[in-house]
């Protein structure tokens, strides 16, 4: 186990945070362009809507990203980018409400040292 390697636990870790969330309603046709572009090879439909969640530190993204995809079926990215995590969903309004919610509390389930 990579903990016990370096001599730490699991209280060792930082306690992640939710930097931003963004919903974006409505979205339009060329805007659905432009994000499909770089969202490797996910596909944002126009009219859907978008979630965007910023987490640090960055790894814990994938641990929110596997919350909601469970509960629907999204398309979905993220990346982990320097000290943050981004999330990229779309789906219907109820659906990214449901997500966020879910992604959100997951991270503020995790215990862990206030981060810097």
């Amino acid at each position: 186990m990579v903990l016990n390697r370096l001599g730490m636990t699991v209280t060792d870790r930082l306690k992640p945070q939710v930097v931003s969330t963004q919903v974006i309603t409505h979205i339009d046709p060329y805007q659905s362009q432009l994000l499909n572009r770089f969202r490797r090879g996910s596909m944002l439909v126009p009219g859907e809507t978008m979630l965007v969640l910023e987490c640090a530190p960055a790894a814990y993204i994938n641990f929110a990203a596997t919350r909601p995809r469970n509960r629907q079926h999204q398309a979905g990215a993220r990346s982990s980018v320097g000290r943050f995590g981004r999330m990229w969903l779309s789906g219907t309004e109820a659906e990214i409400m449901t997500a966020r919610d879910a992604a959100i509390r997951a991270l503020e389930s995790l215990e862990g040292k206030p981060g810097a």
